[in-house]
């Protein structure tokens, strides 16, 4: 439904994008070789970057260009040690942000990869970190909607990326890096792994 509710917003550009992942189907559902992340070191205000199985993330993937590239992401959250991801998704149920067990949202069942990205500059990393995840924790506490219009101008409805932006925004952190034109519309996950501020943790 969420589709075919943007597709009639949006008119043709989007449905053409839709028409050809969904003709690729196989190619973008079962590529990826199930490599997942260990949680041993996580901390955070990680940032999760995620390549999904959905018809959704061949969407995403189509229009970030690539097929290697990612789909989603979340930010992790550290509770009493365990490792919990919020994220924005428009499959969840709830249609709200949502906290899932790491290993909830890191399974083969829904993903075929994923990355653990933090801030590059180590000496700040871990406080942006935590005011994110807290900024990231009151999004949830607060079930803000997931927002179907994917607007960035609006922040009581976020998308997945737009969410860890405006966490990180919070702690006085722009990620989406000076190559972001402000003709852009929408906010995708290789932007911000472009703005150069983030540094490979983990895959």
């Amino acid at each position: 439904m969420f589709y075919l509710r943007y597709c009639w917003r949006r008119k043709l550009p989007f449905c053409a994008v839709l028409a050809l992942a969904v003709s690729t189907l196989p190619f973008f559902f079962y590529s990826g070789h199930g490599v997942f992340p260990g949680t041993d070191g996580v901390r955070s205000g990680d940032v999760i970057f995620i390549r999904g199985k959905s018809i959704r993330s061949a969407v995403v993937r189509l229009l970030e260009g690539s097929n290697r590239d990612y789909s989603h992401v979340g930010l992790v959250v550290l509770e009493n040690g365990h490792p919990f991801i919020i994220h924005a998704d428009p499959a969840a149920t709830t249609d709200r942000v949502i906290k899932e067990p790491w290993d909830a949202v890191i399974s083969p069942k829904r993903i075929t990869t994923a990355t653990i990205f933090r801030m590059a500059d180590s000496s700040t990393a871990e406080r942006l970190g935590i005011q994110a995840s807290t900024v990231a924790q009151r999004f949830w506490r607060d079930a803000l909607l997931f927002d179907h219009e994917f607007d960035l101008t609006t922040p009581q409805k976020l998308y997945c990326t737009e969410l860890v932006w405006r966490a990180y925004m919070a702690a006085g952190i722009d990620l989406r890096g000076s190559s972001f034109g402000a003709d852009r519309k929408y906010l995708l996950p290789t932007d911000m792994i472009k703005s150069g501020l983030f540094r490979e943790i983990r895959r």
